[in-house]
């Protein structure tokens, strides 16, 4: 067939022949990606649908883990993995213990994390009281954690352990750099550490003498205090209103400075 007596120079005619090419070759690639996609989603649903399958058919070697990890094999291909973990809150819990309760690494799927099962293990921990886990797609993973606070140390059979005010012992910590704080003796101490603290506080300038305290019968107190001839006077306190004796001990001190006498018990 002539061709038809368009105007255009051969010149024209190649041009816009190459660009009539240009735009066909683009709607096939665009066609090809949109069958990707729908060839994805049927296979998606082709493979979930063998995995509940060989669920319930009990076929050992199929099931919906593969088809889930195939998922999110998919996901990290994407850029939903892992990359970044921005931590607030930490001055005394270990990184170890940390990177046990987030249960997951750098490069593995971010969606795969499951954040209620992380502040769960994070609250797991003893030295940590409150713990909150944030997911910022598409890698990163936000935790906040409030760490307990020490307030004596626990002596039991031996062995020295860092209890917090609610009396939670955090054996995970090391008790070197607490070493300072309020010595508890007895099974039943750390349970009362609260009340210890109650009393002390009645009285400071008594509480100031402090060097152990110890649980009797996880009834009373026996309090220990440095005199200044730096002996110990043991204080047995009452099973009942013991802040009442405490308050009363400060004011026979005041009057009568008792604990400079040479005197190994006030009953």
């Amino acid at each position: 067939m002539a061709r038809k007596n368009d105007g255009l120079t051969p010149r024209q005619r190649q041009s816009q022949q190459i660009m009539r090419d240009k735009t066909a070759k683009k709607k096939r690639k665009a066609l090809v990606r949109k069958c990707s996609l729908i060839g994805g989603g049927v296979v998606s649903v082709l493979l979930l649908g063998g995995g509940v399958w060989c669920w319930k058919s009990g076929a050992a070697l199929c099931g919906v883990q593969a088809v889930q990890d195939s998922a999110y094999n998919v996901t990290v291909k994407a850029g939903f993995s892992l990359q970044s973990l921005y931590l607030e809150g930490r001055n005394r819990t270990s990184m170890e213990e940390i990177n046990k309760a987030l249960g997951a690494k750098i490069g593995d799927p971010i969606l795969r994390l499951s954040l209620e099962d992380v502040r769960e293990r994070l609250e797991k921990v003893e030295s940590i009281k409150f713990a909150a886990v944030e997911r910022a797609l598409p890698n990163t993973v936000y935790v906040r954690i409030v760490e307990r606070e020490p307030v004596a140390l626990w002596q039991n059979q031996g062995k020295l352990a860092v209890v917090d005010d609610n009396g939670v012992v955090m054996s995970d910590l090391d008790v070197g750099p607490y070493k300072q704080l309020p010595l508890i003796i007895g099974e039943a101490a750390p349970k009362r550490v609260r009340e210890l603290m109650g009393i002390m506080a009645a009285e400071p300038d008594l509480a100031k003498r402090f060097s152990s305290a110890t649980r009797v019968s996880d009834r009373r107190w026996n309090i220990r205090l440095v005199c200044d001839g730096g002996e110990d006077v043991e204080i047995r306190l009452p099973e009942s209103n013991p802040v009442a004796a405490w308050k009363k001990l400060a004011e026979i001190e005041t009057k009568q400075r008792i604990l400079d006498r040479e005197v190994k018990v006030i009953d």
